[in-house]
């Protein structure tokens, strides 16, 4: 290898803007998916009040075949928030069962 070629191959280039490669990535299919994410989790935070988050992951392997080339797969995970569940009371029985009213409670007014 000629010095200039050395050199050339050991500094470091500008990198490439992430958001060009999200946009050409999957023909743009990805950076539409990670834009709803972003809509949907912020009306779920605002709603509940409550933390959310996006997971972007980016797996990268050497095509096998072709010297150069890589495939690119990708994971979009969002996490929202949930409202709280309310709680309902039951009564169990002796023989493990959940019933509304307190077995080993006496009616008032009897039929």
């Amino acid at each position: 290898m000629t010095e200039a070629a050395t050199k050339a191959t050991t500094e470091r280039a500008e990198p490439r803007d992430f958001a060009a490669f999200l946009m050409e990535h999957r023909r743009g299919k990805t950076h539409q998916e990670l834009s709803e994410a972003l809509r949907d989790l912020v009306l779920s935070v605002e709603e509940t009040r409550k933390a959310g988050k996006i997971t972007y992951t980016l797996t990268i392997r050497p095509q096998e075949r072709t010297p150069g080339a890589v495939m690119v797969a990708d994971q979009i995970k969002c996490s929202l928030p949930e409202h709280d569940r309310s709680e309902s009371i039951f009564f169990a029985t002796d023989a493990g069962e959940l019933v509304r009213n307190d077995p080993r409670q006496t009616a008032l007014f009897s039929e």
